[in-house]
């Protein structure tokens, strides 16, 4: 490789212990994320189960009102039923009584179902809040866990950083600014390896993508001191054989 690949591949060394470091403390992130995503969902599911609880009540509660004003309305009509003076009077307001003491009875009916769908549903909530503490719990352990990676990591990355700067130095900007671009689309990888798959027939691949590549590609690699990408995935070649000094 020439001075320009040289440069580069040094780079890449420094940016691949870097990429590491931030893999690492990334992944700890999307653990956090993660965990309040479950609480976030926990907390809907109990919104939802307290909803449909509210609901359940206020129609027990509406029942239990008008259970109330029928039994008044009873009241009422057994005090007439005692003062009837004809037997048609009499029979009317029996009627009248034995009706209402039936639609009672149902909705005295649906309040016994009311009553246990309530408790049901006050297990599920109670199910759903102990879960979700365990699920708050979590998020405090992974929020910790990354704080103790990015202190313990705090030192190497500014570290690396400098090393990342100095290894910059020199090199054309807009070559920079190339291996930067790609190196952030392939998780910290800029370059990669020309493989051999088979030399008599001309035949190689990418080393990242594993995708063929053509002869001309492999030969300006090895012989041009300038950048060579993947047509496939974008990444920086280089010629294993013009490696081995870097």
């Amino acid at each position: 490789m020439g001075a320009t690949l040289d440069a580069l591949h040094a780079l890449q060394v420094v940016e691949r212990r870097l990429g590491a470091l931030r893999s690492k403390i990334d992944a700890k992130k999307r653990r956090v994320r993660a965990a309040k995503r479950a609480v976030d969902k926990q907390n809907l599911l109990i919104s939802e189960k307290q909803a449909a609880g509210k609901a359940c009540q206020m129609e027990f509660d509406g029942i239990d009102l008008d259970v109330k004003s029928r039994e008044e309305e009873m009241a009422k009509h057994r005090d007439a039923l005692n003062k009837a003076k004809t037997n048609k009077e009499y029979a009317a307001i029996l009627t009248t009584i034995n009706t209402e003491k039936a639609d009672n009875a149902k909705l005295e009916s649906r309040q016994l179902e009311l009553m246990t769908i309530l408790e049901a549903q006050k297990a599920e909530t109670d199910t759903l809040i102990e879960e979700r503490e365990r699920l708050e719990k979590k998020v405090a352990a992974t929020e910790k866990d990354l704080a103790d990676t990015e202190a313990a990591c705090a030192g190497d990355l500014a570290k690396l950083t400098a090393e990342r700067e100095v290894a910059a130095q020199g090199i054309d900007p807009s070559i920079l600014t190339t291996f930067d671009r790609v190196a952030e689309r392939h998780e910290g990888e800029a370059m990669a390896e020309i493989v051999a798959v088979n030399i008599k027939r001309n035949e190689y691949c990418c080393g990242w993508c594993n995708m063929s590549l053509t002869l001309e590609q492999v030969i300006a690699a090895e012989t041009r001191d300038e950048i060579q990408n993947c047509s496939s995935c974008g990444i920086i070649l280089y010629h294993a054989k013009s490696s081995a000094s870097a």
